[in-house]
């Protein structure tokens, strides 16, 4: 990593939260996110038979949320998928990317692709604001895009984007709009621990039910076509300086198990944001963190 960009993510250090005033124009380097790609002649097929969502519709310079499940149906990863002139990119959390990167070399046998984990030398940037740089990858939430770079290009990037008025915000920005927009997210330790029904998949664009067969399809399948999940994704908020285990349990005040934790990120003020995937009979009951901390504000999605 260069010593400009480096500058750059110290400065990032001490910058504020973004605000949601859409006058303003957020860079916000995410320096927690890794970059796999997967190149060859036959990428596409070969992403298609993994993933939960139609990899085939995708158009260059475009992205997906998607997954990959074991073959009962639990996520073990998840991420954004992006096409590019020469193949694809997987953004997701940088702890998660080693794992995914020996799973899919598992599936590779003689398929034409090549897969690698770029995150030392591919750098992942959110932009926040209504005037994003032409080279960026729009998201479809609140005037969002990323931008996904080498860490010279992203230095160039970044600092003509400064020139230009925009103001660096702090990590946590991203993942509390992540929070917010529904978007969720897989960590090492909640791997095979939901669906993508419990995680609200289904409902974000994140599984195709066109498609053809991969890792869990099956039961992904059964589930929409003969079935009601009995779990979904909810927002909350809780008032504590303690920053909840990924896949920790919520319970109620029998101490009965009502769901888990699936993001947490803190704000202002030790306010904690939070995203879990909580039973739907129990989610309207007064909750709690494992540790005795009232949940307040539990909104579901949809």
């Amino acid at each position: 990593m260069t010593a400009d960009y480096q500058s750059i993510l110290q400065q990032q250090a001490s910058a504020p939260l973004a605000t949601r005033n859409d006058e303003n124009h957020y860079l916000i380097p995410l320096p927690s996110y890794g970059v796999i790609t997967v190149t060859g002649e036959e990428a596409a097929n070969f992403l298609q038979n993994l993933l939960t969502n139609d990899v085939k519709q995708l158009e260059q310079q475009a992205s997906q949320i998607t997954a990959m499940c074991n073959p009962k149906g639990r996520l073990l990863a998840l991420f954004l998928l992006v096409k590019t002139e020469s193949g694809y990119q997987l953004v997701l959390p940088q702890s998660q990317c080693a794992f995914l990167a020996q799973r899919l070399q598992m599936f590779k046998l003689r398929s034409k692709v090549e897969i690698a984990d770029c995150s030392e030398t591919l750098q992942v940037c959110g932009l926040q604001g209504n005037d994003p740089s032409t080279s960026a990858i729009p998201l479809p939430s609140q005037s969002r895009a990323l931008l996904i770079a080498s860490v010279d290009q992203m230095t160039s990037d970044l600092e003509d984007l400064m020139s230009k008025g925009w103001q660096l915000a702090a990590e946590a920005s991203w993942f509390i709009t992540e929070i917010e927009s529904g978007i969720p997210v897989i960590f090492p330790s909640s791997r095979e621990l939901f669906t993508a029904q419990q995680l609200n998949l289904d409902l974000i664009g994140g599984v195709s039910f066109r498609k053809g067969c991969y890792p869990g399809q099956e039961v992904v399948a059964r589930l929409h076509y003969l079935g009601e999940p009995k779990r979904r994704l909810f927002q909350a908020i809780a008032k504590t300086d303690t920053l909840p285990e990924i896949g920790e349990t919520i319970v109620d005040k029998e101490k009965a198990v009502i769901g888990h934790v699936v993001n947490a990120i803190h704000g202002d003020e030790n306010q904690l944001f939070l995203q879990l995937s909580l039973k739907l009979d129990g989610a309207n009951q007064d909750l709690y963190l494992s540790d005795g901390t009232a949940i307040e504000s539990v909104h579901a999605y949809v």
